[in-house]
């Protein structure tokens, strides 16, 4: 049975280290990874009990969770409040779900010597984006997941306007009555036609 996740991976780091952790956030965005990045949340985040809803996001809505270990995170109190709701999830599972991603030689409380990282120090965003991209893999993402809910992209290169994104819903939408094969075909045919028009349009962007 695969359970269904709000977000691929959550990141865990502490301020300090923002600027290395956007540009691997970016990375896997631009990607269709789902990332919860807190700055991609401030909508989301504004006015709620951050104490509950950060609890609940790394221990229950992500399948991976990286863990980006520095002296600052091993100091700070919502840093240590996020590796503790990781930890139980690991625990309870006991299975893989932090992925540490050392910056320096610290000590995590949890976190063992034995358990496989990536030293960040040899390691550049983007080659750490691709990682996390290749343990995710996309086997495990519910149909209703990985399609994206507007293809942006395509839509900003066929020139229409985002209000077409509806008729993509309604379709969503309609295909939930039949059953997952239905749904897949009736999806696949969908981005079939807008993809034979985006290539006709401009080869060169899809091939």
């Amino acid at each position: 049975m695969v359970t269904e996740f709000d977000y691929d991976v959550c990141l865990s780091f502490a301020g300090e280290k923002r600027a290395y952790v956007r540009a691997v956030a970016d990375a896997l965005k631009a990607h269709g990874v789902r990332v919860f990045y807190d700055e991609y949340e401030k909508v989301d985040l504004w006015g709620k009990d951050l104490y509950a809803h950060l609890s609940d996001v790394y221990k229950n809505r992500a399948r991976y969770c990286v863990l980006f270990a520095s002296r600052e995170y091993r100091e700070k109190l919502w840093t240590n409040h996020e590796r503790q709701n990781a930890q139980a999830r690991a625990f309870e599972e006991n299975k893989e779900y932090i992925l540490p991603a050392i910056f320096d030689d610290v000590e995590i409380p949890g976190v063992l010597s034995t358990v496989g990282h990536v030293d960040l120090r040899f390691v550049t965003p983007p080659e750490l984006a691709q990682l996390i991209q290749e343990k995710i893999g996309t086997g495990q993402r519910e149909l209703s997941n990985y399609l994206p809910p507007v293809p942006d992209r395509l839509y900003a290169d066929l020139g229409v306007r985002k209000k077409t994104s509806s008729r993509y819903s309604k379709t969503l939408k309609s295909s939930s009555k039949y059953s997952t094969e239905c749904r897949a075909m009736n999806i696949s045919c969908y981005f079939t036609l807008y993809f034979m028009a985006a290539h006709t349009i401009c080869p060169s962007t899809y091939t």
